[in-house]
């Protein structure tokens, strides 16, 4: 009986059917498309974040090591735990020099790094590492170093010293000199424009510190920082600890190359990570917040729908209470065939939300997405959610109808 009525009552009013249908696919889709973006909004956005320079500094512990790290401990920072989100790491080694050309001469830094260097780990996929890589906002008028006696100049001291791309310098330390070629001229609006910058090996050299590094920078990827991941490891439970190890913090994953590299001490750069956090939080509860939005909205629409439904079949309505069908019953048909349009519209919404966070994520982050597999009982949750909201009103309208009114006119 009861699904004799309910089949009735789709065919007698496609029109309101579809309407409600049409609301409930469209909370559902957007909702699916906000909540898909949110679960890798992190993620994408935490890789955009990683080209505006390294949230690790790595550098000798104050005891140890003579003032520098090992090079041959480098690759070892690709094996630790958080591997994987070590996006890029590049070592330096600073001297004083003086620097001169074309019969002017400057006392400033020459500083000996990676700029695009093939780093082969055993047992893993070579990887690019270096300037090139953790801070491509570098602008570079020429280009990048490819022989050991080519170097890339601070734009600020290549104006004192009058140099251009081409052109030769002579740094001097000790008595000890190398001519290089400047390939590139930087620019970035900070202290690099005051250096110049050397493949590492030939800065070594130079210096006489063989196989030496005076820091390194890393990026990661991490999660935000929140009261956990501040709290002191020394106070911290086994329990906690290890909670604390296993979650992508950038303390944790500070801690994790600071135990490969010999003689180090690895800290964040709290400037850059605690802005990330900040903002990843914040696109987060935007997404959210638009989220339940679109869904208030859907429910809305809804409860339009149903309550001009209700008004056309009032006459129906007190039929049913005139021969008897009490509040149960009556609640029981119209949530039927509410929850029964819902199922259907939370996996159409499903399909189209799938379609839309993978076009929003291609327009935005030139990238793909893969769908989570939450989010199908997500939708189908959000689509019972709108309908359920939505039939409120209109179902306490429909059980205080009153049979003796309506049928008489």
């Amino acid at each position: 009986m009861l699904f004799r009525i309910l089949k009735n009552s789709f065919l007698k009013r496609p029109k309101a059917v579809f309407l409600v249908f049409l609301s409930i696919t469209m909370g559902a889709a957007v909702a699916t498309a906000f909540l898909g973006i949110a679960g890798e909004l992190s993620h994408k956005m935490a890789l955009e974040l990683r080209s505006y320079g390294a949230n690790i500094l790595l550098e000798p512990a104050a005891a140890e090591g003579g003032g520098f790290l090992r090079e041959e401990d480098l690759p070892k920072i690709k094996t630790v735990f958080w591997k994987y989100n070590i996006t890029g790491f590049t070592p330096y080694i600073f001297g004083i020099a003086d620097i001169s050309a074309v019969g002017k001469r400057e006392r400033g830094i020459v500083s000996g790094t990676w700029f695009n260097k093939l780093l082969d780990v055993e047992g893993e996929e070579p990887t690019i590492q270096g300037i090139k890589a953790i801070a491509p906002w570098w602008d570079v008028q020429g280009s990048w170093p490819q022989a050991s006696d080519e170097a890339v100049i601070g734009a600020a001291l290549a104006r004192r010293l009058g140099v251009t791309v081409g052109k030769e310098v002579d740094a001097a330390v000790h008595g000890r000199s190398q001519r290089f070629r400047i390939a590139g001229i930087v620019t970035t609006g900070g202290y690099e424009e005051e250096q110049l910058f050397a493949p590492l090996v030939t800065v070594q050299t130079l210096l006489q510190q063989q196989g030496k590094v005076s820091r390194v920078l890393v990026s990661a990827l991490t999660v935000p920082m929140d009261d956990f991941g501040r709290k002191d490891i020394a106070l911290m439970s086994k329990d906690e600890y290890e909670k604390w190890y296993c979650t992508a913090y950038v303390t944790s994953v500070a801690k994790n190359v600071e135990e490969v590299m010999a003689g180090s001490r690895a800290k964040p750069i709290w400037q850059i990570a605690s802005a990330e956090g900040t903002l990843l939080k914040k696109l987060n509860s935007v997404m959210l917040l638009l989220t339940i939005l679109a869904l208030g909205a859907s429910a809305t629409a809804v409860s339009t729908s149903l309550m001009a439904s209700m008004a056309e079949r009032s006459p129906e309505i007190a039929l049913m209470k005139a021969v008897g069908a009490d509040r149960f019953q009556i609640t029981t048909i119209f949530l039927g065939e509410t929850l029964i349009i819902s199922v259907v519209g939370g996996i159409v919404g499903y399909l189209l939300g799938d379609q839309l966070a993978g076009f929003i994520s291609r327009t935005v982050f030139n990238s793909t997405i893969a769908s989570p597999l939450w989010l199908f009982p997500t939708a189908i949750i959000s689509a019972l959610f709108v309908a359920i909201a939505g039939s409120i009103a209109p179902l306490r309208r429909a059980l205080c109808i009153e049979p003796v009114r309506v049928l008489k006119g």
